[in-house]
């Protein structure tokens, strides 16, 4: 039963490759026919023409953090892992306490 399910995992995993191909050739068609229509000379010009639509702009980040806490946010994510479907944290205990920091009612239950 197990060889079943894996040849189900690996079938979806295959899926899931040609969905990303597919929609990766639809953007890049996207990207071209916009190209065209925009009658832009250079793609910095074809850029220049999305700056006002808000979903394009760039934010100043609003940055909150210590440097040690961003220190530690980045040691959390490079210690991360891609299992195919989602990431998986390595110390969850350390991560949770470490979320902890910022709850509002800080006393711990």
């Amino acid at each position: 039963m197990t060889t079943e399910l894996e040849k189900l995992n690996e079938q979806q995993r295959k899926l899931n490759q040609k969905k990303r191909q597919a929609r990766t050739k639809e953007y890049q068609k996207l990207g071209r026919a916009f190209y065209r229509k925009s009658q832009a000379k250079t793609f910095a010009g074809a850029h220049n023409m999305l700056e006002h639509i808000p979903m394009f702009q760039q934010a100043a980040p609003k940055d909150n953090l210590t440097a040690e806490q961003r220190q530690q946010l980045t040691h959390i994510a490079d210690h991360m892992n891609w299992n195919g479907n989602f990431w998986q944290i390595e110390d969850l205990k350390d991560v949770s306490n470490w979320l902890a920091q910022f709850r509002t009612d800080r006393q711990k239950n």
